[in-house]
């Protein structure tokens, strides 16, 4: 079940708690911060999700979980860039005196770096310089607690480490961000290869994402504003999961066209007979439970997308209970112009459980 669990985390999020949000741009691939007009962008994480971010990291690899981070030493071992990063998480914090030190230790104990970060998205500053997070820091109310101690670190930490970090390791995302949308078309439309694929055509267009690329390997975030949702993306993402992750996430509104009617959930009840499926979600889905069976579509359907849009060669393993079965026989056999969606979802799930 650990193995299965890491699975989960390694997809952005984590790809179902931590959904998202984002600004897209005058192209596919830039951000504007006022006018959402695309709907999938691609880029390093902004300066203010970094900033708390990675005061955090450097308090897990030296304080709260070292054992955790040293086993990662072998990915910056055979990783240049990784290596630069991993790195200075503990010169950087080998460098600071005992008080800077307890400083963020205090800072950790009460607060987590999600929800600080949330607060400035959610406020429209997700562009924000480090002098106007630090201005937040003393006017929200959200920061009150240690409101010093955190405009003071935050302040001396984002000049003197962060900020010039940050530069550092731009240049590394951005060219990964690049080579991640070279996968498909300069103009690709992502609702449009979606309607394509399901056959369906949705009333209102699914909420846009924004793909937030970082030097994290443990640990995912997600965040949403207005209509807009983001999640950051690990370094050791392949191009592969990077890109099942908006397939996934985009493709719910397209099958709730019919896993929200009684029929679909009168044949989800059926599948409770699977053991497998019933432990799963007893021990860690937070979800319903025909909820639980679209989440395996779903999932299923993003590899399969994956293979029609050439990004992959193969449905990969699977991730949950049946979702790499289902992903194969879409590639096998499914053809929008000849069966809908919803049938041969049915289809699938009558022959695999001999209803």
């Amino acid at each position: 079940m650990k193995k299965g669990r890491l699975k989960r985390r390694g997809y952005a999020f984590c790809c179902f708690v931590l959904i998202l949000l984002f600004l897209t741009g005058c192209s596919l691939w830039s951000a504007s911060r006022d006018k959402p007009e695309k709907s999938l962008v691609i880029k390093p994480e902004d300066f203010c999700i970094f900033l708390f971010e990675s005061s955090e990291e450097i308090y897990r690899a030296n304080v709260k979980d070292p054992a955790m981070w040293k086993e990662l030493g072998h990915l910056a071992a055979a990783d240049e860039d990784y290596a630069a990063h991993y790195n200075w998480l503990y010169s950087t914090y080998e460098s600071w005196d005992g008080r800077r030190q307890a400083q963020l230790r205090e800072i950790m104990t009460e607060y987590h770096h999600h929800p600080m970060t949330g607060k400035l998205i959610q406020d429209g500053k997700q562009g924000a310089s480090l002098p106007d997070v630090i201005s937040s820091i003393r006017e929200d109310r959200f920061f009150t607690k240690n409101r010093s101690t955190l405009a003071d670190f935050y302040s001396w930490y984002g000049t003197n480490y962060a900020l010039p970090h940050y530069q550092r390791i731009l240049p590394i995302l951005e060219q990964k961000a690049r080579t991640i949308t070279a996968l498909v078309e300069k103009n690709f439309d992502i609702v449009d290869f979606l309607e394509k694929e399901t056959g369906i055509t949705l009333k209102e267009k699914p909420e846009a994402i924004e793909l937030l690329l970082n030097m994290r390997i443990y640990g995912a975030s997600g965040f949403y504003r207005d209509k807009v949702s983001l999640t950051t993306i690990q370094w050791n993402a392949t191009p592969e999961k990077i890109w099942a992750t908006p397939f996934h996430e985009m493709s719910h509104p397209f099958f709730r066209t019919f896993t929200g009617g009684m029929s679909f959930k009168y044949l989800a009840g059926k599948l409770k007979k699977d053991g497998d499926l019933m432990k799963m979600f007893e021990e860690e889905v937070p979800y319903t439970w025909e909820g639980w069976v679209e989440e395996n579509l779903v999932e299923g359907f993003a590899r399969y997308l994956n293979v029609q849009k050439g990004i992959a060669n193969d449905v990969g393993e699977g991730t949950y209970i049946f979702d790499r079965e289902f992903a194969q026989a879409l590639v096998d056999g499914f053809d929008p112009q000849k069966i809908s969606l919803e049938d041969f979802t049915v289809r699938f799930l009558k022959q695999k459980y001999n209803l």
